[in-house]
């Protein structure tokens, strides 16, 4: 019977902090994100640091035993799963699209758009209702996080976010804690996933 068992991929559960990939060292091979949220960033070749958040259905890590291109860090409890090798390109010419259209915005869109587009993004993917209305990003992220994934510095978030709370687009509800006062939830989005 075991000869004709598929194989089962391998799960593997990430605490949040933890970090199952780190740039420069050997992939472990390509994993799908079943559940929770992690950054993954890199450091380019002229010292900015970019980053995308991952959630159920996206792809980690990468070819086996070839250097990983990035750091994966859990900022919440996860659980990955070995990829299938029927998914594994899909999964890897998907995450290539995301940093293609990284480039665009970052070619294209000022600081502030970004950050807002990106906060938007993942209140959608990762976020619920709040008690007096909107939507809560649904994870804790820091100003430098939000760097990383709108491609700016620090400094330039915290003026970003200060601009949109001003202008009443954005509230603080604890450090790194966010909601977008005038978002709904999209109905039938699933909570953590792609739509």
């Amino acid at each position: 019977m075991s000869a004709i068992a598929p194989t089962l991929p391998l799960t593997i559960v990430v605490r949040a902090g933890a970090q199952p990939a780190l740039q420069g060292e050997p992939s472990a091979g390509v994993f799908v994100v079943q559940t929770g949220v992690l950054l993954s960033s890199c450091v380019t070749d002229d010292g900015r640091r970019l980053g995308e958040l991952l959630g159920p259905g996206d792809a980690v890590g990468g070819p086996e035993a070839l250097p990983s291109p990035v750091t994966v860090r859990a900022l919440r409890p996860c659980r990955l799963r070995g990829a299938l090798p029927r998914e594994r390109t899909a999964l890897l010419d998907a995450r290539t699209a995301r940093a293609f259209a990284l480039a665009h915005e970052l070619a294209w869109l000022g600081v502030a758009e970004r950050v807002e587009r990106r906060l938007r993004e993942t209140a959608l993917r990762f976020g619920g209702p709040v008690p007096g209305g909107g939507l809560g990003l649904g994870v804790r992220l820091t100003q430098e996080d939000l760097a990383e994934v709108a491609g700016c510095t620090r400094e330039s978030v915290n003026r970003a976010i200060r601009s949109m709370i001003a202008a009443g687009r954005l509230c603080t509800a604890g450090r790194g804690r966010y909601v977008l006062p005038g978002l709904s939830a999209v109905p039938g989005a699933r909570a953590e996933g792609r739509r």
